[in-house]
């Protein structure tokens, strides 16, 4: 009789322990699964690095700025009653507006980087995609052409770019959690 009894207890005793080695795999794999997330979501910040699809959104961002809203019409019309001091006072407005939409709108949560040496880079390839695309707008409008003066081409897109600027930035910011 103690012989069963302790065949029974013996057999309780695995089972128990089957079960909490049951337990501890399940536990296992929760815990697996979770650090498989919390590593897919402490990857690097989307806008600390700068991709072709990156180049891609600002460029079409800026068409859409510069197309999109006709603004070299009125860039034209606005090239020939503006100073040479006000144009460049516009190229520093878009390159400050393009500063803070984006420190704004992304760069504050960024924590990773340093944002004062990273924003930089960003900001000057934004911009100066903002320029070329206002510049080929221009020329493929035919609102200037090699026959165009310099003063014109640098009046023109000036008065032109806050806008390719604003939507060069727009098209950067968006979809960076891909």
């Amino acid at each position: 009789m103690i012989k069963i009894k302790k065949r029974n207890s013996t057999k309780k005793i695995l089972k128990e322990e089957e079960n909490i080695e049951q337990l501890q795999k399940q536990e296992l794999e929760s815990l697996q699964q979770l650090k498989k997330e919390v590593e897919k979501n402490i990857g690097p910040h989307p806008l600390t690095k700068i991709t072709k699809s990156d180049i891609g959104r600002s460029i079409v961002g800026a068409l859409i700025g510069t197309i999109g809203h006709f603004a070299f019409f009125y860039g034209a019309e606005l090239a020939e009653r503006i100073s040479l001091p006000r144009a460049t006072l516009l190229y520093f407005f878009s390159l400050i507006v393009c500063f803070f939409f984006m420190y704004y709108s992304g760069f504050r949560k960024v924590k990773e980087i340093k944002v004062l040496r990273f924003i930089p880079i960003r900001m000057a390839i934004v911009y100066i995609i903002s320029i070329i695309v206002v510049i080929l707008s221009l020329l493929i409008f035919g609102f200037v052409d090699a026959t165009s003066n310099f003063e014109y081409i640098y009046k023109i897109v000036a008065s032109t770019l806050l806008l390719s600027v604003l939507g060069a930035s727009t098209a950067d910011i968006l979809g960076k959690e891909e």
